[in-house]
């Protein structure tokens, strides 16, 4: 263990300085702000969170969210009163459930649904939220108005370390898994990515795409991911497992360069650490403008578009390997298995690292 904070310190690759950056922000945060100390700490949980769906739908002109959040829980030890979830400045319109529902309270950073009678312990409830919301994190547009290309116009989500609750209500802590969908509607000409395998994609007579993911496997909150714009990609395989890389449409001709090795690295880590790739697929996007290097959504990293170069320009001075790597590592140390609240984030980050 001392060898890896050693390395942590030590190794000075582009992909870890962007990582580096993001995470000496954080630790910044924590220092002056008391609200961000007691969120490092995850509180006791209060319910097993069996299922998250997401059904929403992204204004790239007006830069909201419209959508419903359906959660699927159970007790844990004890009947339950009141559920919290977490939310920042989501507009809620309606909140339903297969119990009783006694009313709901917004408070500045929760949802309180307080039931008419308790549920009984162990046994399963399921609410509904149907909200809006402009969001201020977790959810960023990056559009015409905004001074970016019209053909390159997309919407990516951040979810670490507490961003997720700004565009939906969930319990935004890394020591709870559960499985996931994401169900998102956008203009024909776009692509949808999220987490898991996209089990349908339709689009209706007046030009909307809905397209459906499921993540099957049991993950933390902050790896719920979605990306959408008018994408090009390219594509491969690792044994059973399908690989892309996804960017916007005019950096599409770097793609190809920095895609490559991807397979090779799956099959080093796979060796070194001893366990196979532990998801469905393996897809990369690039975005404009994140604060950070990339992002280790459970088979969809998101990676900083500068991380793109063709070889005769930028190889020899900024290589994407690196932080391809990283994010690939933590598709195990982070994603796989997850630090259990955020005073132990360099956990995740110092095995990627190393």
């Amino acid at each position: 263990m001392i060898a890896v904070l050693a390395l942590l310190v030590s190794l000075s690759s582009s992909a870890i300085a962007y990582e580096a950056e993001f995470l000496c922000a954080h630790v910044t945060l924590a220092e002056d702000s008391e609200a961000v100390k007691v969120r490092q700490f995850a509180p006791s949980r209060r319910v097993d969170v069996h299922h998250l769906k997401l059904d929403v739908t992204p204004d790239f002109r007006n830069r909201t969210v419209e959508g419903e959040a359906a959660v699927t829980f159970a007790p844990i030890a004890k009947p339950l009163k009141t559920l919290r979830l977490d939310q920042v400045d989501l507009n809620v319109h309606e909140v339903t459930s297969d119990r009783d529902i006694q009313g709901y309270d917004l408070t500045e950073d929760a949802l309180l649904i307080t039931f008419t009678e308790p549920v009984p312990a162990e046994e399963t409830a399921a609410i509904t939220v149907r909200y809006d919301a402009e969001p201020k994190q977790g959810l960023y547009f990056r559009t015409r108005e905004l001074g970016y290309a019209v053909g390159d116009e997309h919407v990516w989500t951040q979810g670490e370390t507490h961003e997720a609750r700004h565009w939906y209500p969930s319990y935004d802590y890394p020591n709870e898994r559960f499985t996931s969908e994401v169900i998102c509607h956008v203009p024909e000409a776009m692509t949808v990515l999220s987490n898991g395998i996209e089990v349908s994609n339709e689009v209706s007579a007046d030009g909307v795409r809905t397209s459906h993911w499921k993540q099957q496997k049991p993950h933390v909150n902050y790896l719920v991911a979605l990306v959408a714009g008018p994408m090009k990609r390219v594509t491969g395989m690792y044994k059973d497992i399908p690989l892309g890389l996804y960017t916007q449409p005019s950096d599409i001709g770097e793609a190809r360069h920095t895609f490559a090795g991807l397979d090779s690295m799956m099959a080093f880590f796979e060796e070194e650490i001893g366990v196979p790739y532990p998801w469905d697929q393996c897809n990369q996007v690039t975005i404009y403008d994140p604060h950070f290097g990339g992002m280790e959504n459970t088979t969809l990293s998101t990676l900083n578009v500068g991380t793109l170069h063709r070889p005769e320009l930028t190889e020899n001075l900024r290589p994407s390997r690196g932080l391809v790597a990283h994010e690939l590592a933590h598709q195990w140390f982070g994603d796989y298995v997850t630090c259990k609240d955020w005073s132990h984030i360099w956990l995740n980050e110092g095995f990627a690292t190393y």
